[in-house]
């Protein structure tokens, strides 16, 4: 088929046709109406043909995404990461959102559970208090898998309290091992008792008794010893010094001795003001002693014989004059030294004494007087702290932590979790996984919210809907051009009534496959005809002119007339 000049109508100043004309040189249709314009431009490397904004014209634009997701790669089973991105339209405006975004939207929304079940091997369950687990409303032990702890052969249910605990055959506490009546370390060694230790039955030691305190204070009626030997002084090397004896504490009046006296290199009995923590040389004032010697008395013996009734020199006691013929009574102010006496109104140092705590009260100490006067502790990281008995011990809580204090107990208690505060959370199981702490949304849940987004938005002869079952989004556009708006869309269908305007028709067919091959000045002659279909139709077969034809009809009809007038 040989190449063909396009035909365009011509129209008036009133834009109404007059005829159709071939197009000139320089003549091209504008964008606006469908064409290339003066010259066609098919855009940059990438971009595609497409409608305009307006919808009024083709252009050349970037690709926009068009997601198959049926032939999509398959990421069902794979782990979505915070790094994810998906697809996401913003009020009209598509773009890609990571799935952090989602989170932190999700994260930031309180939910509240009705009716669910929390599979406690996968869940971790806290901050839950005493009083959410009792009451009506809250959880009773009847709900719980384990509801009472049993130590030894006692049971306790969870809630309650009790003070006495049976069938326990073996406690360990830190080194120490209780087990029956034994008491024994971990690593054999040494118990020690860092406080008092008080018997009030019998004690009995197996083993050797190794005392290495200051003082060892006997406070019973009759002491039973076995040996048949009591070694004092133990320990002594070299050359010795210092007293050693036995002191007999006597109250009011000098201590007596029995011992040796080290200094004089003799055995000597007497008196003196020394206890028996005192040491080195003693000053004893000799005593008397009243035995039967057998034997050799070396030395002057003085005194009187059994049969005195007298002393041979009175002597006085404590102001009082006394020669053995009768007794003599002693008060308190008789006693001329007092500094080793204990008054009950007196202020004294006491110095090696007992005082029994179950008859006495010890007021006023000071932790300076204590051995231990202070509670150390350790954090976990080995970090020690100490308080002073006596001083306070604060508890911090801190982000997600609340600490309370009522009576004699400390309440250490997490706190839920808000969008600013750090805390125990719950976490639904249809919409999340949580696994050693770590939580992921769950892909039917992301499904779920993006079908929500896009099924209920429904675009311009658009239509978006989530199919559930495979978990794709569909998008239908609808090809029916009779649903189209005419006045606007610029569409023009078969069988609608539209006006075209300025518009170019190339190589235009009427009812068969024949070009028209007329000029504008030929179709212009039919300009102002009015016949109709068959007074057209009478032409048909002319192939001369029609009024040389007409005229030679005409001239032959007039002869004949004329000849049938005349006769």
């Amino acid at each position: 088929m040989s190449s063909k000049t396009p035909v365009r109508v011509v129209f008036d100043g009133s834009n109404n046709a007059t005829g159709l004309a071939e197009f000139q040189s320089g003549e091209f249709i504008p964008l606006s109406a469908g064409g290339i314009g003066a010259s066609l431009s098919i855009g940059t490397a990438g971009q595609v043909l497409k409608v305009n904004s307006g919808g009024s014209a083709l252009e050349f634009g970037a690709v926009e995404a068009i997601v198959n997701i049926d032939n999509a790669t398959d990421l069902e089973s794979a782990t979505l990461a915070a790094g994810d991105k998906i697809l996401l339209s913003d009020g009209g405006t598509e773009g890609r959102v990571l799935l952090s975004q989602l989170d932190t939207l999700f994260s930031g929304t309180s939910k509240t559970l009705t009716n669910k079940t929390i599979n406690a091997s996968n869940n971790t369950l806290s901050n839950i208090t005493n009083s959410m687990l009792s009451g009506s409303a809250g959880i009773t032990n009847a709900n719980l898998a384990n509801s009472a702890i049993t130590i030894g052969t006692t049971s306790i249910s969870l809630g309650a309290s009790n003070t006495t605990i049976a069938g326990i055959s073996n406690l360990t506490a830190g080194g120490i091992n209780i087990t029956g009546n034994s008491i024994t370390s971990a690593d054999s060694s040494i118990i020690e008792m860092g406080e008092g230790l008080s018997v009030t039955g019998n004690l009995t030691v197996s083993g050797n008794m190794t005392v290495s305190g200051t003082t060892t204070t006997l406070e019973t009626t009759n002491s039973v010893i076995s040996d048949k030997l009591i070694e004092l002084a133990n320990g002594t090397s070299g050359t010795p010094s210092g007293d050693a004896g036995l002191v007999i504490e006597r109250g009011s009046s000098d201590n007596a001795f029995i011992g040796f006296d080290e200094s004089e290199d003799k055995f000597k009995l007497g008196t003196g003001s020394f206890t028996g923590a005192s040491t080195g040389n003693l000053t004893i004032t000799k005593g008397t002693l009243v035995a039967d010697i057998e034997g050799n008395v070396t030395g002057a013996v003085t005194g009187n014989a059994s049969t005195a009734t007298a002393l041979a020199n009175a002597r006085t006691i404590a102001g009082q004059s006394f020669d053995g013929t009768g007794n003599i009574t002693i008060a308190s102010t008789d006693l001329s030294n007092t500094s080793a006496i204990t008054l009950n109104t007196a202020s004294q140092t006491l110095t090696n004494k007992t005082i029994d705590a179950s008859s006495n009260t010890l007021s006023n100490v000071g932790n300076s007087s204590l051995s231990n006067s202070s509670i150390t502790f350790t954090d976990e990281s080995s970090t020690q702290g100490s308080v002073a008995l006596g001083g306070n011990i604060e508890f911090l809580a801190g982000e997600g932590v609340n600490t309370s204090v009522s009576g004699n107990k400390i309440t250490i208690a997490a706190e839920e979790a808000t969008s600013s505060n750090k805390g125990v959370a719950s976490f639904n199981s249809t919409d999340f996984t949580v696994s050693s702490g770590a939580v992921s949304l769950t892909a039917e849940r992301i499904q779920d919210i993006i079908g929500a987004m896009v099924g209920s938005n429904t675009e311009t002869r658009i239509t978006v809907t989530y199919d559930d079952t495979d978990g794709t989004i569909d998008f239908v556009v609808d090809n029916d051009l009779s649903n189209y708006d005419n006045t606007s869309s610029g569409f023009a269908t078969k069988t609608g009534t539209e006006t075209l305007t300025n518009k170019t028709i190339n190589s235009p067919k009427i009812n068969e496959d024949v070009a028209v091959t007329a000029t504008a000045t030929e179709i212009n002659l039919l300009d102002g005809v009015t016949s109709t279909t068959a007074e057209l139709n009478h032409t048909d077969g002319v192939t001369s002119n029609i009024q040389t034809q007409l005229d030679t009809k005409s001239s032959k009809a007039q002869s004949i007339a004329f000849s049938l007038a005349l006769g």
